[in-house]
Parts: C-alpha cells; structure tokens; sequence
C-alpha cells in the first residue's frame, strides 16, 4: 500500500502523489506574498516620487517572474488530477489566489486608471482651448522608420543566388513589411482617436475643476496661495526649450514638460533642504582658507621619508579616516567632542566620495577608507589596534602615535617582506588595501611626532583640536568639488540614467546649499577643475609656493633649464 507504482491487478497506486502538495502550498503562499509585496512597494514607490501612474519598478514582468508564476498556477490549471484532501484544496486555493495576483500586476487595478488620467491631464494643458486638446492625425516618421528601412535592404545573409527566387522573395518581404506597415498606422491612428475621445470628454472635466480651484484660491490665505515661499530658488527666465528631449509632433508639450521637471526639481531640492548636516556646518567652521587650507600639508610632512622606493598617492577620505582614527585614540578626551568629530567626518565623506567617484581614480584608496570608517566608527579599531583601549592604556600622546606608527609599518614591512616582486612591479595605486591603510597610518602619525615639540602636541587638547583643524581643512577643500560635481551629475549622464542623476544633484544640493554658501565665501588657490578634484594638486601647488616664498629674488631672476616656471593669469 505505501509503495509507489502499478499494483499486481495493474492499477496506479496514488497513496503517496499527495505528500508533497503542503509544500507546494507553502511555495505558493510565498509567491504569492512576494508578488503583493512587490506591488505594494510600487505603490509606495509611486506616492514617495510623485509618480501616480505607478511605474513597475519592483513587480515587473521578466524571465523570473513569470518562471515563478508559472511554476506556482501549475495546479490551478491542473482539471484532471483529483485533489480530494484538504490540504489539496487549500494548495490549489492558493494557487488562485496567486493567478488573481499575477493577473492584478500584468492587467492592473487602479494603476492604469491613473496613467490614463495623467495622460490626459499631460496631453490638454490649456482647458478650453482648441490648441490644447487638437488631435494631430499625421503619422509621424518614427513610428515606421525602422519598418521602412528593412524593406529597403537586400537579403543579404540568404544563401540563395539564383535572380529570379532572391527576386521572389524579395517582393515577398516587401508584401509583408507593407502589412506590418498598415497595421502599425492602423495601431497609430486608432489610438489617436482614442486620445482624440478622451480628451474631449474630460477636457471639460478638468476645465471646470481649474476654474473652482482658481475660485477657491481666491479666499485661500497669502501662504497657501504662494506655494513657492521665501525659501523657493529664484525662477530665472532662461529659454531651455531647446534642452527638452521630445518626439515629432510634441513640440506643444516641450513647455509643460520644462514646468513638470521644474516643480520636481524642486521639490527634491526643498526636501533634501531640510536636512542640513549640522554638525559638517560645525566643523568646516574650523577650517583655514585664507592660509590655503594649511592642514592639507601639515597631516602629510613632506619630510617623512617614504616605506618604499615610491610613494603612494594621497587620497580625501583615507586621509580624513586616518586622521579620525588618531584622534580617537588620543587619551583624556570627553566623549562628546568625539562623537561629534565622528558624526562630523561620517557627513562629510558621503560627499567625499561622490568627489573621488567622479574622478575615477584612487580605487584601492576608496575601499582601503571605507574599510577602516567601518571599523573605527562601529567596532573603535584601526585594523588590529583598538583604539578605545590604547586611550585608557595610560600613555602619553608621543607614545600612542608611536605605538600607531610602529604597528602600520609593522604591517607594511611584513607585506614587503612576504611580496618583494609584487611590490616593485605594482604602483603604489595599486598596493593591496592593508597597505595603503597601514602606509596612510605611518605617514600621518610621523608628521604628527615631527610636530610633537614645535607645536605643543604634549596636551591631549591640543593634539586633538590639531588634528579636528587638519580634518577640517581636508574636508573643506574636497567639498569645494561639490559645484563641479552637481553640474556633472546634471550634463553627463546617459539618457536612461538623466532622471535619477538630475534627482540626484538637486537632493546634494538642497542637502548641501548651506555647505556651498560657506565655501563661496572661502579663497580658493588658481587650480583648474581637474586639479581640484586630486588632493596631491593642492599639495604641490602649496610646496611649489611655499618655495617661491623661501626663495631669495636673486635664485628667480636667473633661472636655469631645469627650475620651474610658475606662469599666472
């Protein structure tokens, strides 16, 4: 009775076919959640964009989806199988329930109710108007471009040489692409019409709704009337007509789409503008523009002798965590001013690495600080060193930049040791990004020893408020990249990418309107946009005319083949 197959009479035992339908159920009420799950998200999607036409972002119809779907309706569809267990009838039951499901994605509810609105509402701006709501029944070229141009080109790849069937079949292509052509006209010009219909309907539903909430406005107060308010970008007058991309024929459109994109733009301008990072504000405030952003040197001494016959590259946010990670460490701190630092630089390197993204190099660099951030920020450790314990460990502040020193060319030393080819073959770009952290470690906590006397780095405060300062000045000279970027995020992205790039630089800037406010009012040294952007530019630029300063006007006035030249604007 329990085994499977034909019995002696030759009757099929179906004992066991039923076991694995509470499976097959669980399967299917997963399905089924994850397809309502993706739906509701949409939804979300769409009010959270303002995009009530609610574009399938998540429960779109692909190879997988339909793979799942297909699997799960298997039993739904499934009439000659006898089901009679309950639990049968309640797989089979969620087996519909997911066909009703799948068909709410691909047929839709609401969704496609509201699209057509929207396309109605977009399609007759100007209520009352014959302009508006006219009907153009031409048919543009681009709706049977493509058909036209393969009835125009030969048969190519047909291995058939005799003229008269290549001719056969070529006035056979030609019938056939006639068809395809009349009913892609026919598509065109039936749904003309149907645009034609609707907008003459509700072209009087919407007039009518404009005028009562143009009545309404009147007894509406000042501040309601005035949806721009005082914190609203000023509304310049440029014709950027010639900017919107539109088809044949949607040339009355362009303007409505300029006003559309305009009220998007601003809105994910105002949004974003309500979130000001605070305490980024705080510590830029610490910054020193008019001596050049002086930190930019001090951190990195040109006098460290190098681990290696080269020298790695500097980098913007390996440089800020680094120097973070020391300040951590320093002994006698109130947690305050910590977290605050902390809070401050996590700010600050969202947009420092949007900077190092758009320049595209330095890539080890970028993983080596992101690494180290996570470690320090979550965990108070600088790779093997942590960081909280070496404060309470009683030491002096020389003896913690040692013992900092001391551990990252530990880790360097012991990679060259173990790596010697790979080392001399690679740039320093290009060193794993242990080495680049443990390098960037060495260097900073060297610098800071060079100092120790010179510049009282005995106190724990001043060693500390050193390094806040440095951190300051680094961060204030990558953001002022931040203008280059948003004007790149907003030029040169594909057209796929342009909605989400734009939405993109509006959010940063609303996000960081104070940010640049401040930084305008900062000097900024004659470095092209290119320059700006590579952190080792402004420290050549400092060194070069720190050395024109040291320089006695007799050395300058005579140069030889192999000085520098500083040529001006």
């Amino acid at each position: 009775m329990g085994k499977l197959g034909c019995g002696i009479d030759g009757v099929l035992n179906e004992a066991k076919f039923s076991e694995p339908l509470p499976w097959i159920g669980v399967y299917i009420a997963a399905a089924s959640l994850a397809c309502a799950l993706a739906m509701a998200a949409d939804v979300i999607h769409g009010f959270r964009h303002s995009k009530l036409w609610f574009p399938c972002k998540f429960s779109t119809i692909n190879a997988t989806s339909l793979t799942i779907i297909a699997v799960a309706v298997k039993l739904s569809v499934d009439l000659n199988t006898p089901m009679p267990r309950g639990q049968d009838q309640l797989a089979k039951l969620s087996s519909a329930a997911l066909i009703c499901t799948a068909v709410a994605v691909g047929m839709g509810t609401i969704a496609p109710a509201m699209r057509w609105f929207l396309a109605i509402n977009f399609r007759c701006p100007t209520r009352g108007r014959k302009k508006g709501c006219n009907s153009d029944y031409k048919l543009e070229e681009y709706w049977i471009k493509a058909l036209v141009e393969m009835k125009e080109c030969p048969l190519s790849n047909i291995p058939i040489h005799h003229p008269r069937c290549r001719r056969i079949l070529h006035d056979a292509k030609i019938k056939l692409l006639n068809v395809c052509i009349g009913i892609q006209a026919g598509i065109v010009f039936m749904s003309k019409v149907i645009r034609f219909v609707s907008v003459y309907f509700m072209g009087t539903i919407l007039l009518c709704y404009d005028h009562g909430r143009d009545w309404l406005m009147k007894f509406a107060p000042n501040s309601i009337r005035n949806d721009s308010g005082p914190e609203s970008p000023p509304n310049y007058k440029q014709d950027l007509s010639r900017f919107v991309l539109h088809l044949e024929g949607e040339d009355a459109l362009v303007d409505l789409m300029m006003k559309e994109n305009r009220d998007a733009t601003d809105y994910w301008w105002r949004k974003a503008k309500k979130r000001q990072p605070k305490h980024l504000m705080e510590l830029l405030e610490l910054s020193r523009p008019s001596e050049g952003f002086k930190g930019l040197t001090e951190f990195d001494s040109f006098k460290v002798p190098p681990l290696d016959t080269e020298e790695a590259p500097n980098c913007w946010s390996l440089s800020l965590v680094t120097l973070t990670s020391i300040a951590f460490a320093v002994p006698n701190i109130d947690g305050y001013s910590i977290k605050h630092l902390i809070t401050g630089v996590n700010e600050g390197l969202v947009y420092v690495r949007s900077i190092e993204h758009m320049h595209g190099k330095l890539v080890n660099n970028g993983k080596a600080a992101d690494i180290v951030w996570l470690s320090v920020e979550l965990y108070h450790r600088w790779l093997n060193v942590d960081l909280r314990k070496l404060s309470l460990q009683g030491k002096s502040t020389k003896e913690i930049l040692e013992v900092l020193s001391d551990s990252a060319k530990n880790i360097f030393m012991e990679f060259k040791k173990n790596n010697v080819n790979m080392c001399l073959m690679d740039s320093p770009s290009k060193w794993p990004i242990k080495v680049l952290a443990a390098n960037s470690m060495y260097r900073i906590s060297q610098s800071l020893l060079l100092d120790y006397k010179d510049k009282n780095y005995e106190t724990s405060e001043r060693l500390f408020e050193a390094i806040s300062v440095m951190v300051s000045d680094i961060l204030a000279a990558c953001l002022t990249n931040l203008q280059c970027f948003i004007s790149i995020k907003c030029s040169t992205s594909a057209i796929e990418e342009r909605e989400e790039s734009v939405r993109h630089a509006a959010h940063v800037l609303g996000k960081t309107e104070k940010v640049l406010k401040l930084l305008h009012q900062k000097s900024l040294p004659g470095l092209t946009p290119d320059q700006m952007a590579v952190m080792d530019e402004w420290r050549s630029l400092y060194k070069l005319n720190s050395y024109l300063c040291d320089t006695p006007h007799s050395e300058l006035s005579s140069p030889t083949p192999r000085e520098v030249y500083l040529i001006i604007d």
